[in-house]
């Protein structure tokens, strides 16, 4: 069965795709492991059970307020698609 996203590239399009979808992702970016959590209280950003910020439905404002070193997830995916790597989709 064919995705229509490409999982090789760690582009904001893909990740914007998984999040629309539904999907709760584990990425990893500097050797640390990230998960974007679809919880009942909406998303939020994970590192060693640790909420990164607060949770929203809102999958667009969610890419423009979680943060990684300084960063929103969309200026990560953006500008450093190739240091991040996709790990389990669920």
């Amino acid at each position: 069965m064919a995705s229509e996203y490409n999982l090789e590239s760690s582009t904001i399009e893909t990740l914007m795709q998984l999040l629309e979808i539904g999907h709760e992702i584990e990425f990893i970016y500097k050797d640390k492991e990230y998960f974007i959590s679809n919880f009942q209280d909406g998303r939020s950003l994970i590192v060693d059970s640790e909420a990164l910020c607060d949770y929203t439905h809102d999958n667009k404002k969610f890419v423009q307020t979680a943060k990684i070193d300084g960063m929103t997830l969309e200026e990560l995916f953006k500008n450093h698609s190739k240091e991040i790597e996709f790990g389990t989709i669920y």
